[in-house]
């Protein structure tokens, strides 16, 4: 969608204040949707230990910044979570850094903070400490957990969500011992996304009512509620769901002549018709054990083992062409290359973009998924260097450009 707004980008979010106190995935992907949709997102980073830059690649902090890497020293993982976002180095459990933070809060709309339940509390900023000082804040906890759980206290990673959920029970194949995790953190994205859909409904509560909120998202909470059709097969049933490895019956993946896979969904009604046929498997269409969509349920492993035969004679773009000419829902299995470089839909919809980097130059990044036909989303900025925009952030408060080389000295805050 293009922007009908005439020259003047107007972005959704644009004049709110968001401080971001995260680490890791989960905060971050919450307050990268924030920025993307235009809010004023200023990342806090202990000036010392630059905290997740550190992933997968050599320190980057204050006192060793630049590396022979093909990022210069800078972390792929950690940019692509924190564009669109500015970066204030302060150290927390400093005096000093106290008050700044606390000047921050006072002109801030929203918090996004994800350490344990407790942390907050112990430095001075835990809810009830900033809602005092702010009514009209809000605040927003990402944990593993949340506050009352009877797990509040333990460390809560995408892992280990996933398993405790069931979502490892439902991946993999039926017969194989290892549990199989999902490729991607989606744990952690997907509770960065309730985060923000709190948040959302959070400003729209206090447009009516002034006052701020304390909202929870969890990382265990998320993917239980993902459960959705497996609950209720289980409730109706009694029977522990198995995993359904690649998809089942006619709906799922099959192999080939090329070796690549498609993904077909030729399992109900009409498009179990047309696939059959296709396939050359129409005498399957009025056959008993796969005439109704209750009976092709009951014998799911039936169909693949006939369908997977058929599939194997022609290439996948064969059949992606055969099945879209008739219909039926097809699509192929892409690696990550094919869907971030060659795909036409990738670029069609803008989800690779370019952005100027301080350190880089011009690198790429993800798109915003959202697209809006008055106000959109955009990737303006990269992610910033560590304490690129104190010195300007500390302006913006109207503390004394006098005191800054003192706070720097002291450790309180960095800046290049």
């Amino acid at each position: 969608m293009k922007n009908t707004n005439g020259d003047k980008l107007v972005q959704p979010l644009n004049g709110l204040k968001v401080i971001d106190c995260t680490l890791a995935l989960a905060g971050p992907y919450a307050s990268l949707i924030l920025a993307d949709l235009g809010a004023d997102v200023i990342k806090i980073e202990n000036p010392s230990q630059a905290d997740m830059r550190n992933i997968g690649s050599e320190p980057v902090g204050a006192n060793k910044k630049e590396y022979d890497t093909p990022y210069k020293g800078e972390n792929g993982k950690f940019m692509i979570v924190n564009r669109n976002k500015r970066g204030l180095a302060l150290n927390l459990k400093s005096e000093e850094g106290k008050k700044i933070f606390l000047k921050l809060v006072d002109s801030a709309d929203i918090l996004v903070q994800n350490f344990r339940p407790g942390v907050m509390d112990r430095l001075g900023f835990g809810w009830d400490d900033l809602h005092k000082r702010n009514p009209k804040l809000i605040y927003c906890s990402i944990s593993g957990f949340g506050e009352g759980s009877p797990y509040a206290k333990l460390g809560g990673l995408d892992l280990i969500a996933q398993g405790m959920s069931g979502l490892m029970t439902l991946t993999g194949l039926p017969d194989l011992e290892e549990p199989i995790k999902v490729g991607t953190p989606v744990t952690d994205m997907g509770t960065g996304m309730y985060g923000v859909i709190g948040i959302l409904a959070a400003l729209r509560h206090r447009d009516i009512s002034g006052k701020g909120q304390h909202i929870e998202a969890t990382l265990l909470d998320t993917p239980i509620s993902w459960l959705t059709w497996r609950a209720a097969e289980y409730w109706e049933s009694g029977d522990i769901p198995e995993p359904q490895a690649s998809g089942t019956g006619g709906y799922r993946a099959f192999k080939c002549s090329d070796g690549k896979w498609v993904n077909v969904a030729i399992n109900m009604g009409r498009l179990f018709e047309r696939g059959a046929k296709v396939l050359g498997l129409e005498h399957l269409v009025n056959d008993e054990r796969f005439n109704t969509d209750r009976a092709r349920t009951k014998n799911q492993k039936l169909i693949s083992e006939y369908f997977s035969k058929e599939f194997i004679k022609k290439t996948s773009e064969e059949w992606i062409e055969i099945m879209q000419e008739i219909g039926v829902p097809v699509g192929p299995i892409n690696t990550i290359s094919d869907i971030l470089d060659e795909d036409p839909h990738t670029k069609a919809r803008e989800m690779v973009v370019e952005v100027d980097h301080p350190r880089i130059g011009k690198m790429k990044t993800l798109g915003v998924p959202m697209k809006f036909s008055e106000t959109p989303g955009e990737v303006k900025t990269a992610a910033p260097l560590l304490g690129q925009h104190t010195r300007e952030i500390l302006e913006e408060l109207d503390i004394d450009k006098k005191d800054f080389k003192k706070l720097l000295e002291e450790g309180t805050i960095y800046y290049e």
